[in-house]
Order: structure tokens, then sequence, then C-alpha cells
């Protein structure tokens, strides 16, 4: 049978676990408040027991472990889910701003200036022999290439400013992955293995901050330590204790843009094309795909424009002109092949028209001469205004705007191009607010299931604290029992 010094240990070993985990609540209290927080748990068990013949009696009661409260399976999900929300909102704010501009249906947008550019030729059949309407003509048309530029321009910008971004992004990037491989060397070096809980809660918050920036994959080793490959399992970036870092090389990708790089071994490799979510995969996107796709279909347009106009002009006359000396003239000048109904374009496909709009101008002669404008159908017909008819007529005319890099018109009219290019705006807005708007929900719905597993929930802690606290004196008042036996049987046996 146990004497009283077991008796007393058994209540001491009370004390220390109830004080224990009192600690753990007081902590779980203490980071109501901080972001990612993991509560945490005191596992208690009773202490191996100590025979006494055929009789087993217990020993006590130990602190075995503290243990976070966490649900592994949604952190992976949540770090999925964040990544492909953080893209959908960038996506959806780059391209609502440039509907905003491309989309102006007022006198001053694209579509109105194109419209008045052929509108003058319609105003000029009216008058061929007009000076002012041949001279609002050049007017017309440089008013709706300044147009173009402009739009283009703007496109340009916002290919530069994603550029931009891609390099601030891969260097935040680095820095998160250096902080969690540090965190994955702390978490399997501790004894026991996984048992530093507030490591793995600053890992958690760095690897939500790293799954906003880029999408990734994340695998969880049996040491509890991390692997992070990009979504696309093109690149490790971390692996235990190491970290591979991204470089954003300039002028190494598309159009002398930056190309995200790899330095996972002896030789940098290309991943780019393979980030696909998260803020730097939503930039890459909007500046190799969406905004050159967007400056395509105003080549397109342009390319369209001038070919059209070009074509009829080149067949007719100036007015007052009794020879055919300035026959075969273009209206516009450009270092890019029209390549539209049967021409063919002036390089590939997948690049067809591309510098269109920045280098489409009015043809210099004609800037010095507007009477070279070809009005008339035939050298020396005064009044003529066949070819003016013609070429205002192009407005309405479809099959003038070459889509496929065939060299063959397979879309228009001209005004229909650009409520096209305007539609495809307001489709990829709606998708990607759609996206975006889905993608909240199901983060915030994924962190709150997370919060009522792993968040610290005062009213359970009190009750917890309460019930620690009841230990705590049972086992003091049991020590004192025990103490008041002891004094007993000194005073009547120690004489």
């Amino acid at each position: 049978m146990p004497g009283l010094n077991s008796s007393l240990y058994i209540g001491l070993t009370g004390l220390s676990a109830s004080q224990s985990a009192l600690n753990v609540v007081g902590h779980n209290i203490a980071n109501v408040n901080t972001p990612g927080y993991t509560r945490q748990r005191a596992d208690l068990s009773s202490n191996v027991a100590s025979a006494q013949g055929q009789v087993y009696f217990g020993t006590g009661v130990s602190l075995n472990s503290i243990s976070g409260i966490r649900d592994k399976f949604l952190d992976l999900q949540i770090y999925k889910e964040t990544a492909v929300q953080t893209g959908a909102d960038q996506r959806y704010s780059t391209v609502n701003a440039i509907a905003t501009s491309l989309g102006d249906t007022s006198s001053s947008g694209l579509g109105a200036q194109i419209q008045s550019f052929f509108q003058s030729f319609q105003d000029l059949a009216a008058s061929p022999e007009s000076t002012a309407l041949r001279t609002n003509v050049v007017g017309k048309a440089q008013t709706m290439i300044t147009s173009l530029k402009t739009q283009y321009s703007m496109l340009d910008d916002q290919r530069r400013s994603a550029d931009q971004s891609v390099g601030d992004l891969v260097a935040q990037v680095n820095s998160l992955t250096s902080q969690i491989a540090k965190l994955n060397d702390q978490i399997t070096s501790t004894v026991p293995v996984g048992s530093n809980n507030d490591a793995i809660d600053q890992r958690k918050a760095l690897t939500d901050k790293l799954s906003s920036l880029v999408g990734i994959n994340v695998f969880e080793g049996s040491k509890g330590e991390y692997q992070i490959t990009i979504d696309s399992g093109s690149a490790t970036l971390v692996s235990g204790s190491h970290a591979y870092t991204l470089t954003a090389a300039q002028g190494a990708g598309p159009g002398g843009m930056s190309a995200v790089m790899s330095n996972m071994g002896p030789t940098a490799t290309d991943v780019t094309a393979g980030i696909k979510n998260g803020q730097l995969g939503a930039q890459l996107d909007i500046r190799d795909n969406l905004l050159s796709g967007f400056q395509q279909q105003l080549d397109q347009v342009a390319a369209g424009i001038s070919s059209q106009v070009n074509l009829i002009h080149q067949t007719g006359y100036g007015i007052n002109t009794l020879s055919a000396a300035n026959h075969g003239t273009d209206f516009f000048q450009t270092s890019v092949a029209n390549g539209v109904n049967g021409l063919p374009p002036s390089i590939t496909a997948a690049t067809f028209y591309k510098g269109m709009v920045s280098s489409l101008s009015v043809n210099s002669t004609i800037l010095g001469d507007p009477s070279l404008i070809a009005t008339a159908g035939a050298a020396g017909a005064i009044g003529d205004n066949t070819n003016a008819n013609a070429i205002a007529n192009l407005q309405s005319a479809t099959n003038t705007v070459d889509t496929n890099g065939n060299g063959v018109g397979d879309s228009g009219p001209f005004s229909s191009s650009i409520a096209s290019l305007v539609g495809d705006l307001g489709t990829q807005v709606q998708k990607y607010q759609t996206q975006s708007t889905t993608q909240q929900n199901l983060v915030a719905a994924l962190q709150n299931q997370r919060d009522q597993v792993s968040g610290v929930n005062l009213d359970e802690e009190a009750a917890n604290m309460m019930n620690l606290q009841r230990g705590y004196q049972a086992s003091a008042r049991f020590i004192n029992v025990i103490n008041t036996l002891t004094e007993q049987l000194v005073s009547q046996f120690g004489q």
C-alpha cells in the first residue's frame, strides 16, 4: 500500500499539471486577437501505475504535450483558394479599368472616331472639289489615328506596370519562402518533432501570405516540414530547410518583358508559363495574354482600315487631275504589310499585324496636298465622287478585318470589330468579377470554418480555466490533508 510520501507526490503532480494547463489557457486568452493563432490544448495523461502485490495504485498525472487544434486539410484548401481569389481580384481590377477607357461610347471614343473618319469621306463625296472638306478628311484621319495610338499606348503602360510588378512580387515571394524554410528547420528540430506550435502558426501565416502572391501546392512531410511548389509543379520553392529563389530576368520574356526563372539547379529554368494564380500569376497573364490580346485586336482593326482604304484609294484620282500621274497613291502609310483580302500578312500568324497602330499615319504626300485625295474614279473627271463614296461605304462593309492571320478579311464592319473588342472586355470584366466574388465567399467560408476549429473561444477558455482552477485547489487541499496526517504521525510517534 502506498505511503504518505507517495500520496504527497500524487498531489504535487496534480498541482503541476493543473498549473501547466492553466498556462496554456492563459496563452490562448492572450492571443485571442493574434492573426493566424491556433488555440492550444494541454494533453494530460495518468502516470504509470505502481504495483503493490496484485494491486496497482495510480501515481498521479503528467502533461504529455501541448498540441495545436488545427485542420491541416482546411489549411491546404485555403492556400489553394486564396491564390485563385487574389488572381481573380487582380485581373478584374485591371480589365475593369481598361474597359472604362476602351468602352467609351461618347464622341471622343474610338468607335465614334472611326465612324467620324468615314463620315468625312461621305461629306467629301457631296462636294469633292471642296478644299475645306478635303482638309477635314485629313484631320479626321489624324484624330482617328491618335485615338488608336492613345488606346494602344494605354495598354502598353498597363503592360509595363504589370511587368514592373513581376519583379516586386518575385522579391516578396523569395522573402517569404526563406522565412518558411527557417521555420521548417525549427519545427523539425524540436523534441518531440512538431511540438513548436507557435512556429507552426507563424509558418501557416507566412504560407497564407505566400499563397496570395503565387499559386502553390503544399505537402507536409513526416516530420511536419512543408514542401512547397508552384501550382503547376514546374518549380520547387521550399523543400524542408531549403528555399529556392525565383528571379525576374528582365528582357528574357515575351516582347522584351521579364521572365520568371527558377534557381533550383545549376542552370536557371524559365517557369513563367507555369505560374497560373496569385497576384504574380495574374500579372503575368495580364501582361502576356489579356493586354496583348486587346492590342492585337486594335492592330487588326488598324490593318483593316489601312488596307481597305488604300486598296480603293489606289484606284482613284485626285481633284483637277488631267492625267494618271497621281494614280495608285496610298491614303495611309505604315511599316507593316496590310495583309487583308488576299495580301499576305507581314509576319507569322502568332504576331500578325503587330505594330500596325504604332506605325500608322496619313501619307505624307496627302498631308502636304489634300487635293491628291482620290475622290474620282477616272482621271480628269471633275466632280466625280465614285471613289469617295466607295471609301465611305467601307464603314458598313463586311469582311474588312483579318482576325485569323491568313491575309483575308473575315470580320467587320469596323464598327462591329470595335463592338466586339468592347464586348470581349465586358465579358472578361463580368467573368473575373464573378470569379472574384465567388472566391471571396469561398475563402471567407473556409476561414470561418478554420476559425471554428482553431480559433480561441473565450467562453470555452473561461470554462476550462474554472475547471482547472478547481482541480488545482482540490490538489492543494489533498496535499494539505496529507501534510496534516504526516504532522499527526510525527507528533504521535516522533517523541
